[in-house]
């Protein structure tokens, strides 16, 4: 995930300012044996859902989206005054953020939370975070992007099933609230994620259906960005893909920095263990004609097949969701069918109860 914008304009003073006094994370239990799923208990209509900034922070103009956005799926949004504070390159400082994520679990009017963007900062808070809390409130928490690091330190310590969906900011389309819907308001199974038609009329080869190794595989989805988890290996927060479904996306890296991190996931070891894998659409993740290094780089299609093809394991690029408008929630620890022949990807249980 490209980030360097923001980074290279925030003040290097202020980012200093905001570096935390680390204390040890609480409840932490070892990541290879995570404890058994959690589901938490499905949303209805009327409840009241917590809006919180655990990366970047929002202008006006995002934050009022988000209010209608979660009025206009049938919820109550609820936040504290940090959500619109904006510090550096982040939502407030780490201890601001932090401390809204126990806020909204511990609050048992809240119901379900959602994050309102990604950016950058949820793995700052990592450590902060006391998970016992969360253990002893279980309630559907969802976002993506940078969002993945609290996906997998929420999981790896406490087991609670989590969603990998839009955040308060996306668009919530049809083909996202639909999925949505099925998955967290009526606890649906078999639910199918597959590519929409109109798919087959998109120019943009981000876009494109690759089936990099055929056939069928089920086991628990584990993933998110890849950027994201890359950075996770080698922390007490990353997650054994032994017979798991991952599932990955991104945004914004050219293809040589695709080509590392998967470089990085082979040689790690942990790809080899995995059940199958799921690509979503890596968005502006390739160069075009214009760009200076078109004529020496390989595209995005030859380094995932280069990259990806010797695994002995289902693979399929092109999946609806990632940082696009057709972003289908994937619920975090929950069984899945992965079918390459007939691209898509199957919800088998209920990921709330």
């Amino acid at each position: 995930m490209d980030r360097r914008k923001f980074l290279f304009t925030s003040s290097l003073t202020a980012g200093i300012a905001l570096i935390p006094k680390l204390s040890s994370a609480k409840f932490i239990t070892d990541s290879n044996k995570p404890p058994l799923p959690v589901k938490p208990l499905r949303l209805t209509k009327g409840d009241t859902i917590g809006l919180i900034a655990p990366g970047s922070g929002v202008g006006r103009t995002s934050f009022e989206k988000a209010i209608n956005t979660i009025k206009k799926l049938g919820f109550t949004p609820h936040y504290t005054k940090n959500l619109r504070v904006n510090k550096s390159f982040l939502g407030g400082t780490d201890q601001q953020r932090v401390d809204d994520i126990h806020y909204m679990f511990s609050n048992t009017k809240v119901k379900g939370i959602l994050c309102i963007r990604g950016g950058y900062g949820s793995n700052r808070l990592l450590p902060m975070i006391d998970y016992k809390i969360i253990s002893a409130n279980p309630k559907v928490f969802m976002g993506y992007s940078d969002i993945t690091a609290l996906l997998y330190g929420i999981y790896s310590q406490t087991g609670l099933v989590c969603f990998h969906g839009p955040v308060g900011i996306s668009s919530f389309n049809k083909l996202a609230t639909n999925i949505f819907t099925k998955e967290i308001i009526k606890g649906k199974n078999q639910i199918i994620i597959k590519r929409p038609a109109e798919w087959a009329e998109k120019l943009d080869p981000a876009y494109s259906l690759i089936k990099i190794k055929a056939g069928v595989a089920q086991g628990k989805l584990v993933g998110g960005n890849l950027s994201v988890l890359v950075a996770l290996i080698g922390t007490p927060y990353d997650i054994d893909f032994s017979d798991k479904i991952v599932f990955l996306e991104e945004i914004g890296e050219k293809p040589y920095k695709i080509d590392r991190m998967l470089t990085q996931l082979v040689q790690s070891g942990k790809l080899s263990k995995a059940k199958g894998l799921a690509l979503g659409v890596f968005k502006a993740c390739d160069y075009t004609p214009e760009d200076e290094s078109y004529d020496t780089s390989l595209s995005l299609q030859e380094v995932l097949k280069d990259r990806l093809s010797d695994l002995q394991i289902p693979v399929i690029y092109g999946l609806p969701f990632g940082h696009i408008q057709d972003n289908a929630t994937i619920p975090f620890g929950i069984k899945a069918e992965l079918d390459v022949g007939k691209s898509r990807l199957t919800i088998i249980e209920p990921a709330v109860l």
